[in-house]
């Protein structure tokens, strides 16, 4: 009998609280396409419903110190013990749809011949609702998922409507910017996108790059994230004591990326750089993006894949190689057409807020002054 887990990466963290709204939200479109034969479980437990523990794990390897969030780990360096352990939940009747597990978890799970389907959310923000970049350690599935890929199209349209709607309604604010400009977007200091041989980078680790960028661009504006945390005092002195970088607060990144001012984007791994490129800016990663979209399957790649998620068939189509599906699931998207859906449960709007009329309420009085000398004022 096959088995669906639904799971984070349950080594990094030791609780999945945050993300199970994201499964609980598509359980029923898979309950739809899957046959009573397929077990479908929300905790990770073994064949004698002993839960999952990251502490037990690790104390296997006779660490006692674990973070519950964000703990590093190496699977080349598990012993024995802890192989045997990850055994008992994992073989080749399991099944892990997770959320944002990406390389080395996926490895792990693929060397306990475990099928994985790895949900994560998409860089580019800017359609209606949440996208979602798909990846699967299983060819077949990996096939199916490309039926349902995003057009590269879609990227840029969206990114040019809402340039002409930040231009139209005086959202760039850009007067204060130098031509010919870099933008250097921060991240949070402890993320995984940002951790390189058990440390995490932050722009002062780039202080040579950034002299070099300095030599062919006029100003280098660095954006911090605006949870940035304890480390916010030293990096905001170090740019303020910098004298080719300037620091913005309180800037609008879709605002910036929509100014014809600002020619490259450069960052650590932000998600950021994905959606600059389709504003025709020119980007670098000075360490990597957190996942590659729509590339190969042999390099871990992840589909861009908007709105079919809410429909039965598709779930039925990527679990056909792996487990039982009912004949004749209907083809219905349930929320076609829909805004907001999946950001409206965890608040999940990021910079979007900036754009989305409702989060954008306080403004709404202006925007009606607007309105009215433009259109009503000229008719009297």
């Amino acid at each position: 009998m096959k088995k669906i887990i639904f799971t984070n990466d349950f080594l990094s963290h030791s609780k999945k609280d945050k993300i199970l709204w994201i499964f609980k939200t598509f359980l029923p479109m898979i309950k739809a396409s899957t046959t009573d034969d397929v077990v479908i479980a929300m905790d990770l437990t073994d064949k004698n419903n002993n839960l999952f523990s990251q502490k037990k794990f690790f104390e296997y390897a006779g660490t006692s110190k674990i973070k519950t969030s964000y703990q590093l780990y190496k699977p080349e360096e598990f012993n024995e013990k802890q192989i045997r352990y990850l055994k008992q939940f994992f073989n080749e009747d399991t099944i892990v749809i997770g959320f944002e597990l990406y390389g080395t978890m996926v490895d792990l799970l693929t060397s306990l011949n475990t099928k994985v389907i790895d949900i994560a959310i998409h860089p580019y923000k800017l359609f209606d609702d949440l996208a979602f970049g798909f990846s699967s350690n299983d060819k077949c599935i990996y096939n199916n998922l490309l039926k349902y890929k995003i057009s590269q199209n879609q990227f840029y349209y969206f990114a040019n409507y809402w340039k002409v709607f930040m231009e139209y309604n005086g959202l760039v604010n850009d007067n204060d910017l130098a031509d010919n400009s870099v933008l250097f977007v921060g991240q949070t200091l402890i993320d995984k996108s940002v951790e390189k041989d058990g440390k995490f980078l932050n722009v002062i680790d780039f202080e040579e790059k950034l002299k070099e960028l300095s030599q062919n661009y006029s100003k280098i504006y660095y954006l911090p994230h605006p949870y940035l945390g304890k480390k916010r005092k030293l990096i905001y002195d170090w740019v303020k004591n910098s004298p080719y970088i300037e620091l913005l607060t309180n800037r609008s990144t879709y605002g910036l990326l929509a100014s014809d001012k600002i020619k490259k984007v450069v960052g650590i791994s932000t998600s950021v750089l994905y959606e600059a490129q389709y504003f025709d800016k020119e980007i670098e990663y000075l360490y990597k993006p957190l996942f590659n979209v729509d590339v190969p399957f042999e390099e871990h790649s992840y589909i861009s894949i908007f709105e079919d998620y809410w429909n039965p068939k598709f779930w039925a189509d990527i679990l056909a190689p792996v487990c039982d599906v009912k004949n004749n699931v209907p083809d219905i998207n349930y929320f076609k057409g829909s805004s907001n859906k999946l950001r409206n449960i965890d608040n999940a709007y990021w910079g979007y807020a900036e754009l989305d009329p409702i989060k954008r309420i306080p403004n709404f009085e202006q925007s009606l002054r607007r309105s009215y000398l433009k259109y009503i004022a000229p008719l009297f």
